[in-house]
């Protein structure tokens, strides 16, 4: 051979030797780590695994809200072994309530011959999947959300919002991941090694309600409606701490969408003298001894006269007789007594300028009034002229029965994460009112009971400290002349309190009153709630 040829030749493969030597330096030393991470991205697939959702118990340790497997149907035609034709009477002898729209899909499904899937809308549980194992029946398992006592409690419990929107984050948790090796199939490669990342479950819920009282109250809150023809009520219940023991609200159609009790705003009337009348102890404007020398006529503010609401009028009343008598006359002079800048100061102390903080989605903060006319503040001391909303309302006059301490009205008392209870951090109690002001308040509240219009539906057996109210709402810059809201609020019993409770019921037809509506409704409740709390 050539000799030159021969050296061509040689210098030819030792540069393409070089060359590759050099890429393959270059792919598997320089290049490792991204090729590397490009063939994990090409062979391991990762897969969400989902974490569990947490559980809403009640104060029993009873379920309210859990997580229960279901089934989807798919129906795979090339592979099913059975007469097609008997495709919907096969799954109706496992499920007799198919939906309707599932057997017209069906239907359709069987009459075209180039449709081979079919996914079903329907829910299938475990027993009907056993039922069901037949070739080209596809199950597919996913988690819902279970409301064994549904509706019961539905005004918190609703999924979107209620206590599930409000700690969504609590419990949903946090999804984990798999990482594993697939073949081009899509299966595991079992002999390659996988990783994961663990979920976190969500944690469980224990709330304050009870169970029994929640269904008392929803049951005598209908029958309520129905019986003073009225257009909607509510009713809450908590305990002194703060805990939310029961809520409801109806309308006299449906249940409604939102919830009143803590996104509507009113005029709570009447039942907001109690907390004037603490303000004007508290401050030492009045005394126990004060008498109303002046109630023998209307209060004349400027252009403005302020009678009460059956026109009568109560000369020399004590402060035991204007709460009985519900004397708008009474409280404008006490309330002038007190004057703007404490009433605004304990308006602000009771939080009835801002959000309560309630654990539940849905709370609107009340419009803060900055002007207030004489004629304003005057019948502000009966619960007329500004607006709050009903748990705001509860929460403060929740202060008196709790010795003066407001608490944060909540649902919520314990999470539970891995098997361990952590306790729900709620705002500690605000100092509103002294005792010697509370002890006054009591004994007034208490004479008003069972000296006033509702002392006949007052059991001899239960102690109640308590107050009716009734406001005309609000409407295009003045005030129907029709329409009320009629309310009762108290606790029982007057010492050492178990719970405190309003009723709202909203345009009563069979009497306007607080004292005939709210305050029998009232009281049935809470002859109940003496032989549950």
């Amino acid at each position: 051979m050539n000799q030159n040829r021969l050296k061509t030749i040689t210098i030819t493969i030792v540069f393409f030797y070089t060359i590759i030597i050099c890429r393959l330096f270059y792919w598997q030393i320089i290049k490792y780590e991204s090729y590397s991470q490009k063939i994990i991205n090409q062979t391991y697939k990762p897969s969400e695994i989902l974490p569990e959702t947490g559980i809403i118990y009640d104060n029993q340790n009873n379920p309210l809200v859990l997580n229960i497997t279901l089934y989807h149907l798919s129906l795979y035609k090339p592979d099913i072994k059975i007469n097609v034709e008997t495709i919907t009477d096969t799954i109706k002898k496992a499920k007799p309530d198919l939906l309707v729209e599932d057997e017209i899909l069906i239907s359709k499904f069987i009459a075209n011959n180039n449709q081979k899937w079919l996914v079903l809308k329907d829910n299938f549980d475990k027993t009907m999947v056993s039922q069901l194992n037949i070739t080209g029946f596809t199950f597919t398992q996913f988690t819902k959300r279970y409301y064994p006592e549904d509706p019961l409690g539905q005004l918190f419990l609703k999924p979107d919002t209620g206590l599930e929107g409000y700690y969504r984050q609590q419990i949903s948790g946090r999804s984990g991941f798999i990482y594993e090796a697939k073949d081009a199939t899509g299966q595991t490669v079992l002999t390659k090694s996988s990783w994961s990342i663990d979920p976190i479950n969500g944690r469980n819920l224990y709330t304050s309600i009870n169970r029994q009282i929640q269904d008392k109250i929803e049951s005598s809150l209908k029958d309520g409606i129905s019986k003073y023809s009225a257009d909607s009520g509510s009713i809450t219940i908590m305990s002194p701490d703060g805990a939310i023991v029961a809520m409801a609200s109806f309308t006299a159609s449906d249940s409604g969408k939102l919830n009143p009790i803590i996104s509507d705003l009113y005029e709570p009337g009447s039942i907001f003298k109690p907390l004037v009348m603490s303000m004007a102890f508290d401050t030492s404007t009045i005394n126990e001894n004060y008498i109303c020398d002046k109630c023998y006529q209307p209060h004349q503010i400027g252009k403005y006269s302020i009678s009460n609401w059956d026109s009568s009028f109560h000369p020399n009343s004590n402060l035991k007789d204007i709460i009985k008598n519900s004397d708008n006359i009474g409280m404008s002079y006490i309330i002038q007594k007190l004057g703007q800048e404490n009433f605004l100061k304990y308006f602000q102390k009771l939080g009835l300028d801002r959000k309560t903080g309630i654990d539940i989605q849905g709370e609107i903060r009340p419009i803060i009034k900055t002007y207030w006319p004489e004629i304003d503040l005057a019948t502000a001391s009966f619960g007329q002229g500004f607006a709050i909303t009903q748990i705001q309302m509860l929460t403060a006059f929740n202060a008196i029965a709790n010795n003066g301490l407001m608490t944060t009205p909540h649902f919520v008392n314990y999470f539970e994460e891995d098997s361990k209870l952590i306790p729900n951090l709620v705002n500690p109690p605000i100092s509103i009112f002294k005792q010697s002001t509370i002890d006054k308040m009591k004994s007034i509240l208490k004479y008003s009971v069972e000296n006033g219009v509702v002392a006949k539906f007052k059991p001899e057996s239960i102690e109640v400290c308590a107050k009716s109210g009734t406001s005309q709402i609000a409407v295009q810059g003045g005030y129907s002349d029709s329409s009320t809201i009629a309310s009762y609020i108290g606790f029982s019993p007057c010492q050492n309190p178990k719970f405190t409770m309003i009723v709202t019921i909203n345009n009563p037809r069979t009497s306007p009153w607080g004292s005939s509506t709210a305050a029998p409704i009232w009281f049935e409740i809470a002859t109940f709630l003496d032989s549950m709390i």
